[in-house]
């Protein structure tokens, strides 16, 4: 099984505020276990990051949840910032501290953290000689990204 960041960052945008909109123990409705399929690998290949709660629907079909840690991860209890880095709690629209990734180098994976959220995934690729700019490989339709130090979103290892 890959691992949880890897798998919510290939998630779209629109997936992952829908994941957020249900809450952390949130029945899955059928189009987010699509989603989390494609993002773990494909049909079926989800299963793991989703969970049968024990009740089932109307249709009688299990009602599905997210598994606790991958809920974690999503809704910000501390395993989502990875190897026990705090989260920013800045609100939104103030300066936060300077982001020093000197530590980082191409090749590792990274997580991009927004506020106290895990908004994607990928593997450092480049960066410049001061560690202000790196650049981020991702899959699917937006493959490369850049992030400034002084971007909102931070890169956190994760090892």
């Amino acid at each position: 099984m890959a691992d949880i960041a890897a798998v919510l960052g290939r998630l779209t945008p629109e997936e992952l505020d829908e994941l957020r909109e249900i809450g952390p123990q949130g029945h899955l409705t059928r189009r987010l276990v699509d989603a989390l399929d494609r993002a773990a690998g494909g049909v079926g290949a989800g299963r793991g990051y989703y969970v049968p709660t024990g009740s089932v629907s109307a249709t009688g079909g299990p009602h599905l949840v997210l598994r606790s840690d991958v809920s974690a991860w999503l809704f910000g209890a501390e395993p989502q910032v990875p190897h026990g880095h705090q989260a920013d709690n800045v609100p939104a629209g103030s300066a936060r501290p300077e982001t020093d990734w000197s530590e980082l180098r191409p090749g590792d994976k990274v997580a991009v953290v927004r506020g106290n959220r895990v908004t994607a995934s990928g593997i450092v690729d480049s960066m410049t000689d001061d560690a202000s700019t790196v650049w981020v490989l991702f899959e699917g339709v937006a493959p490369r990204r850049m992030f400034h130090r002084e971007d909102p979103d931070d890169l956190r290892p994760v090892r």
